[in-house]
C-alpha cells in the first residue's frame, strides 16, 4: 500500500510496478499532457483503443465531485488497474479535487487498509462482493460519500449485501468512451431500481432500443451503445441486457440477464454461493439454445429444483436446456467475469473431444 497527494506532484519511491504506473501517470497530468490513450475492456469482445482529452476526464471528475461533495483531503482508494478508465478516472479524480490517494494492488480481493477512512473508491462487482463479505473490511467506509461499483452488472447477493449497509453505495453505469460513468443508482440507504444520469447527460434510445449518451463528456456528440434498456420520460432507466448477447432460441429472443437474476435469487434464498450466467450455445434443432454455466469442480445436484423455481417466474421457453458446470470462469485483466471467453474456451474443448473421438 502507499498513499500520496498526486496533486503535490511529490512522490515516494515506488515499490511495485503498479505504483509505479500510478505516479507515472500523475507527473504526465502534472505536466499538462493533453492527450490520453486507453483501451476498453474487452469483456465483450476485443479491446480497442480510445484517445481521450484531460477536459474531457476534468470534466467527468467535476461531475462526480459535485455529486458525491468530495473536498480537498478526502481519501480516494485506488485498487483498479489504471490502463482502463475505470482506474485511471480515480486518479483523476484525485488529481482534481486534491483527495489523497491510498495505492492499493489491484484484485478481486484487494488488500484494504482498515486503519483509514475512505470517502470514495470504484469497484468492480468481485471486490464490493469481498469487502461487503467480510465484516473487518467494512469499518474504513462508514464515512464514505460514495462506494461506486460498475463494469458489469452486479448480482442478486450482491445487491442483497449492499441493501444492509449503511454507507452509500451506488451501481454506475457508463464506459470508456463516456470517459467513465454518467449515471448511477443507489443499492444502499436511499434505494432506487433505475439507474439517473449525472447532471447534464442527454439519453435517447436507438431503433433497436439501445442507450445513446450525449454529454460534455462525448464532446457533445452522441454515443450509439449496444445496452438495450427501458428509459423513463424523466430520463431514468433500465439496462435491460446487451443486444449482442440476445440468444435467439427458435425464434424467441432471450435476455440472459433476465434470467440469470432470478437463477442469483434462487441462489440467495438457497445459500448457494457459486458463480453462474446463462450464454447461448449452437443448437442443431433450436439454432441456439440457453445454457447456464456454473463455475463449479463438480456437478449440481439441484438442476430439478432450480427448474421448478424458473418456472414460477419464467416461461417455460425461457428456462435454460441444461446446465454446464465448470471448474473455472475466465476473468478479463480488470477483473470482470469474460462470459465470451469462457464460453469459446468450452466450446473449443468439446471440439477438441469430438476431433479425438473420431480418430478411433
Amino acid at each position: 500500500m502507499l498513499v500520496i497527494s498526486p496533486k503535490s506532484n511529490v512522490f515516494p519511491v515506488p515499490s511495485t510496478p503498479f505504483e509505479a504506473e500510478v505516479i507515472e501517470f500523475c507527473q504526465s497530468w502534472n505536466a499538462g499532457n493533453e492527450w490520453f490513450n486507453f483501451h476498453t475492456s474487452g469483456s465483450t469482445g476485443q479491446p480497442k483503443a480510445i484517445r481521450i482529452h484531460r477536459d474531457q476526464m476534468i470534466h467527468s471528475a467535476q461531475l462526480t465531485g459535485n455529486w458525491l461533495g468530495l473536498e480537498a483531503g478526502d481519501r480516494a482508494l485506488l485498487c483498479l488497474p489504471v490502463k482502463f478508465i475505470g482506474g485511471v478516472m480515480v486518479v483523476v479524480r484525485a488529481l482534481v479535487w486534491d483527495l489523497q490517494l491510498i495505492i492499493v494492488e489491484p484484485s478481486n480481493q484487494p488488500d484494504i487498509p482498515i486503519d483509514l477512512s475512505i470517502q470514495l473508491t470504484s469497484l468492480v462487482p468481485p471486490q464490493l462482493q469481498h469487502i461487503l463479505q467480510n465484516d473487518s473490511l467494512l469499518k474504513p467506509f462508514h464515512f464514505a460519500k460514495g462506494v461506486l461499483v460498475g463494469g458489469a452488472a452486479i448480482s442478486v447477493e450482491i445487491e442483497s449485501l449492499a441493501m444492509k449497509q449503511d454507507f452509500p453505495i451506488f451501481l454506475t453505469y457508463g464506459m470508456t468512451e463516456t470517459v467513465s460513468h454518467i449515471a448511477y443508482r443507489p443499492i444502499s440507504l436511499k434505494i432506487d431500481d433505475y439507474l439517473r444520469p449525472l447532471p447534464g447527460v442527454e439519453l435517447n434510445l436507438n431503433e433497436e432500443g439501445c442507450i445513446c449518451i450525449r454529454a460534455e463528456v462525448t464532446n457533445r456528440a452522441w454515443i450509439e451503445t449496444n445496452d438495450l434498456a427501458e428509459l423513463k420520460e424523466d430520463q431514468r432507466f433500465k439496462i435491460l441486457g446487451r443486444k449482442d448477447f440476445v440468444i435467439n432460441s427458435g425464434g424467441m429472443k432471450l435476455l440472459p440477464s433476465q434470467i440469470e437474476k432470478h437463477v442469483q435469487a434462487y441462489f440467495l434464498e438457497n445459500g448457494i454461493s457459486k458463480l453462474s450466467f446463462v450464454a447461448g450455445i449452437p443448437d442443431i434443432f433450436y439454432g441456439q439454445k440457453a445454457v447456464l454455466f456454473i463455475e463449479s469442480p463438480e456437478e449440481v445436484s439441484f438442476e430439478g429444483h432450480l427448474k421448478q423455481y424458473l418456472l414460477q417466474h419464467l416461461s417455460s421457453k425461457q428456462i435454460p436446456k441444461s446446465i454446464i458446470c465448470l471448474p473455472k470462469f475466465l476473468f478479463n485483466s480488470n477483473g470482470k467475469l469474460d462470459s465470451l471467453k469462457t464460453v469459446a474456451l468450452y466450446l473449443q474443448s468439446l471440439s477438441k473431444e469430438s476431433s479425438a473421438h473420431d480418430k478411433f
